[in-house]
């Protein structure tokens, strides 16, 4: 076992012994050497994440130039379409996104997740299946569809918009994901004039043991 032991004496003389491999040796060193040894293996940096976008959960940036960023959507409605058929202002409960950007600025995973119904949420907020389509867990699914570069991470608010205009279809869709077993059509047609409360009151259906948390921080469920 190697070992450093630093003592500082009353005077203001610093020594230091060694022991390395069972052989020990002694070096007086000032203390200005000790103060730029200090400074030296400290890791010091600023990381800053510019302007953030509206409703941002949280952010992490990553030693390989990787940034997660997690962000509460500000509406309860939206544009939405199944197979051709345009659902306009179609209730939505909270929902929460969830974006990995790449150092050069690419999306290269998306998450989505239901969060519960608290004014504000809190980390052990619980989360609910999301009930539609294109959801594995909290994996999002965006097909062919293509994003734009991320140049600021503020843009990222503009990107739920754009996933929540995608036509949606049956993939990753469960019946079992609603409280009242419906397909995706008749779910649609019974939400359409409802309001968000009614998610919570009559459609979701919570994930055992989730919270917001888990959520961010990208834990599998």
């Amino acid at each position: 076992m190697n070992d450093i032991i630093i003592r500082i004496r009353d005077d203001g003389t610093v020594s230091v012994e060694e022991n390395e491999n069972g052989v020990k040796s002694y070096k007086r060193i000032s203390p200005d050497s000790l103060l730029e040894c200090i400074n030296k293996s400290i890791l010091r940096g600023t990381v800053s994440s510019g302007l953030l976008p509206r409703g941002c959960l949280s952010y992490t940036a990553h030693d390989n130039g990787y940034k997660d960023v997690y962000i509460l959507h500000p509406e309860n409605k939206a544009d939405i379409s199944y197979h051709g058929t345009v659902y306009k202002d179609f209730p939505l409960p909270k929902l929460a996104f969830g974006f990995r950007i790449t150092g050069d600025g690419r999306i290269s995973s998306c998450g989505l997740g239901v969060v519960g119904n608290d004014d504000i949420p809190k980390l052990n907020t619980p989360m609910y299946y999301y009930p539609f389509s294109n959801v594995s867990g909290f994996s999002l699914c965006t097909g062919n569809n293509t994003f734009p570069k991320i140049t600021s991470l503020h843009t990222l608010g503009s990107i739920p918009y754009y996933i929540l205009s995608m036509d949606n279809n049956n993939d990753h869709f469960k019946p079992h994901h609603n409280k009242l077993g419906l397909e995706m059509r008749d779910l649609l047609e019974l939400i359409k004039y409802k309001q968000p409360s009614f998610y919570y009151s009559d459609i979701l259906i919570k994930y055992p043991n989730a919270t917001l948390n888990d959520f961010i921080s990208g834990r599998k469920v």
